[in-house]
């Protein structure tokens, strides 16, 4: 079998547990050199052997490592950078492609009217089709690349896909990344991402939301969460009306908030708790490729307008420019604005209070 060392076992090159927390954090290298995240219970101090010990252990995030195999290293030993180098271009998963094109890329203001009347119409397939350039019916250009992201927020480090991509595709943008988990951020040198010697690269170790609430008003023109529970839906406190609300304080004109929306009974609570603070017509859904149905990435865009600059002003690298072809696979549309009337939103005393903030953060 390539997928382990001959014994049955896979290779451990991260090992570290978080006491506090009861967290255990593991990343497993298989013979094809690629790289998975793996968080377990800190009492579980079993070695990844055998196809029962996949089925009782969930990876959290996976990476394509080239070069030399790594060697198996002690607990709590860190990993070197340069021992896994990533093509940050390839992002697999298709939630997390949405989240990245969905922030990157902004609405023109006529792009929301045409795209409202529209769907009251059913007249969506015209605007996917139609090849009339610098037209509304045009497709492209409802949506502009932003014409600079000055400053972007990732709640959830997981296997470091977002942040790899975003450090290649937006160089000269801010980026801060938070997880809950100390060995998460402690692993992110196994899966490629250069964590020293990068002054607008920075990882904090702490709750995501009160992370939020610390920074100033209108810091961010982009806010990436990837936060999740045990159940792999958003966690309590980041469901809440008080969250969206905090959430738009610190995104700048026009800035965007990203998340990934299981499909399951309360969605539409979700949905209902964003809309009461981001006008409806801010509000996009796009399609997480893969699993449609079962994921919809949801995006909201504070008020005002994002500067944006034409396709051919805004040229960067390869990994600016697949997120063109995930916009395009995404099959982004507005709210509907009845579908949410009699829903009634989350609020932090009867769902965030007794649940707490804390949460498994990051699984790309």
């Amino acid at each position: 079998n390539s997928l382990d060392r001959g014994d049955g076992c896979h290779t451990v090159v991260f090992d570290q547990t978080d006491a506090s927390l009861h967290v255990r954090t593991l990343v497993v290298e298989n013979d094809d050199r690629q790289r998975v995240l793996v968080l377990t219970n800190d009492t579980d101090l079993s070695k990844p052997c055998g196809l029962r010990w996949w089925l009782d252990h969930n990876p959290q995030g996976e990476v394509q490592c080239t070069g030399k195999s790594a060697q198996p290293t002690a607990a709590g030993e860190a990993c070197a950078v340069s021992a896994c180098r990533v093509d940050s271009s390839e992002v697999e998963l298709g939630y997390v492609r949405t989240m990245l094109a969905s922030v990157v890329y902004a609405p023109t203001s006529a792009a929301h009217t045409m795209s409202a009347i529209c769907i009251e119409l059913g007249c969506r397939t015209r605007i996917r089709r139609a090849k009339v350039r610098n037209t509304l019916l045009q497709r492209h250009s409802q949506w502009l690349p932003r014409a600079h992201l000055k400053s972007v927020l990732v709640i959830g480090l997981g296997s470091s896909t977002m942040a790899n991509w975003f450090r290649r595709a937006l160089p000269e943008t801010a980026l801060h990344v938070v997880d809950l988990v100390p060995g998460v951020v402690a692993a992110a040198p196994c899966f490629g991402l250069a964590t020293q010697g990068d002054s607008r690269l920075q990882l904090h170790v702490g709750d995501g939301r009160a992370f939020l609430q610390s920074r100033p008003d209108g810091e961010f023109d982009a806010i990436v969460l990837d936060a999740f529970d045990s159940s792999a839906a958003l966690p309590p406190c980041f469901r809440t009306h008080e969250f969206f609300e905090l959430a738009k304080k610190k995104l700048s004109v026009g800035g965007a908030l990203s998340f990934n929306l299981l499909a399951n009974k309360e969605a539409p609570r979700v949905l209902k708790s964003l809309a009461a603070n981001f006008e409806g017509h801010r509000v996009w859904l796009g399609d997480a490729p893969g699993a449609q149905g079962l994921q919809t990435v949801v995006t909201a865009f504070a008020p005002g307008r994002a500067a944006t600059a034409s396709e051919d002003e805004h040229k960067g690298p390869i990994e600016y420019a697949r997120a063109r072809s995930w916009f395009d696979d995404a099959n982004i549309r507005t709210l509907p604005a009845d579908v949410l009337q009699s829903v009634v939103p989350l609020d932090d005393a009867t769902l965030c209070n007794k649940q707490g903030t804390r949460s498994w953060q990051g699984r790309n």
